[in-house]
């Protein structure tokens, strides 16, 4: 290797490490503005869902003898599950995008559910292992979902009696994990265990029921894109930092082997220089 093509690939790599930095930078910047408002949203989703239970539990108490199933459901629904992927538009997030994926593809490879994939790179994964598999495609951005890209992706799930969503979820700065939030459409009305909360129902339980059924599927879909976003970019820090620490050592050990052939070269100029001497 010559002195000109380290000075070249020292240059590509101090482009590169400004890239990694800025990108970097930038999903530190979403992440931190995000973070606070998933956490707080994790305890509100929480303690409604823990509402609905309650709500459940008194319509299987008033009127469990009167459905001949079992359960019952106030929105209509096409009888099939859907396995949903939120990936992501574009690369650069680290394992989690991959490491999501990873569990989608064994609930697909184990069952007939539909498949709905939300960004680009869980298409490309998707179509190089299942190339003549039919699947359901949205594109969404990464970090700013609109609500006319939330309401096309629920109103297409929301027609499944059940719902699998697959994505990436934010424990902290180091760790992200995949993981499975299961939807189901139905309501179990047998009689729930335990002290509940008893309830006045204005205007009635149907008509209650009714809008938590809708109002709380919105939210966790809501909430688990935005979990998905966080994760991806908590997942993206550690990789351009990552990234930054192996470029540092690739350019300490080019720095080593630059100053190797500088004393190289010196020391072939020097012994010329005393041959030519030699030689007078």
């Amino acid at each position: 290797m010559r002195l000109k093509d380290i000075a070249a690939m020292n240059e590509e790599l101090q482009v590169l490490d400004l890239v990694t930095r800025a990108f970097s930078e930038v999903a530190s910047t979403n992440m931190k503005k995000t973070r606070s408002g998933v956490l707080e949203n994790r305890d509100f989703i929480s303690d409604i869902s823990k509402i609905f239970e309650d709500v459940r539990a008194q319509y299987a108490k008033e009127f469990a003898k009167q459905s001949s199933s079992g359960k019952i459901t106030f929105l209509a629904h096409n009888g099939k599950t859907v396995s949903v992927l939120l990936s992501s538009s574009s690369g650069l997030y680290g394992e989690i995008v991959a490491e999501t994926f990873e569990i989608f593809k064994d609930e697909v490879s184990k069952n007939t559910s539909e498949v709905t994939i939300v960004g680009k790179q869980g298409v490309r994964l998707f179509t190089s292992i299942y190339p003549e598999k039919a699947y359901t495609f949205f594109d969404m951005d990464d970090t700013v979902n609109t609500q006319n890209e939330l309401s096309d992706l629920a109103r297409h799930i929301v027609q499944y009696d059940e719902i699998h969503l697959f994505y990436g979820k934010f424990h902290s700065v180091l760790v992200q994990k995949p993981e499975m939030l299961p939807i189901r459409s139905q309501i179990d009305i047998t009689p729930l265990a335990g002290n509940r909360i008893q309830y006045l129902f204005e205007p009635d339980l149907i008509s209650i029921l009714r809008f938590f059924e809708s109002e709380l599927f919105a939210s966790l879909l809501t909430q688990t894109v935005q979990e998905s976003t966080l994760a991806k970019m908590a997942s993206r820090v550690l990789a351009m930092d990552a990234s930054s620490a192996r470029i540092t050592l690739e350019r300490k050990r080019l720095s080593k082997l630059e100053n190797s052939l500088r004393h190289r070269e010196e020391n072939k100029k020097q012994l010329n220089n005393l041959s030519a001497i030699l030689n007078v």
